[in-house]
């Protein structure tokens, strides 16, 4: 639930509420098996799950956070063509404060790495699980018909 993890971290950072009154969780955990091998190992398969961010009392311009999760998934998670957008489901507490929870699915791949000690059995081989990195880039650069 790496992704998970990261975008919750970037929303905390950006400070649209406390970080007391943000919280995120998974629901509806499923593993797609596809056992393909791969150049470091074997694609054990796709976990794919619904994440839920919650934030309490909200008071920033809807549209600044639309805009948040859409550019962090933009940068971040690419291969959505397949998966829901994300929902956002706006309670008003008062004519400043609302409670919002965003829904996301995700899917990550899994891994898993030749091993001789490892715990994982398949195809007559140990294997260990190898956790999947994502990789957020800090810095980038746009070009033009090849001129910066």
């Amino acid at each position: 639930m790496i992704k998970l993890k990261a975008l919750t971290a970037y929303l905390i950072d950006r400070r649209l509420v406390e970080p007391e009154q943000l919280d995120s969780w998974t629901d509806q955990v499923n593993l797609e098996l596809i056992w393909k091998p791969d150049v470091d190992g074997m694609h054990m398969g796709d976990m794919r799950y619904i994440a839920t961010i919650a934030l309490e009392r909200f008071a920033d311009h809807p549209g600044r956070l639309m805009a948040l999760v859409g550019s962090w998934l933009e940068t971040n998670d690419q291969a959505r063509d397949e998966l829901p957008g994300a929902k956002f489901e706006i309670t008003m507490l008062d004519n400043d404060l609302a409670d919002v929870d965003i829904t996301l699915e995700f899917v990550e791949p899994q891994y898993l790495a030749e091993d001789p000690a490892g715990e994982i059995e398949a195809f007559g081989k140990l294997w260990s699980f190898v956790p999947f990195d994502l990789w957020v880039a800090q810095h980038g650069e746009v070009s033009s018909h090849g001129r910066p």
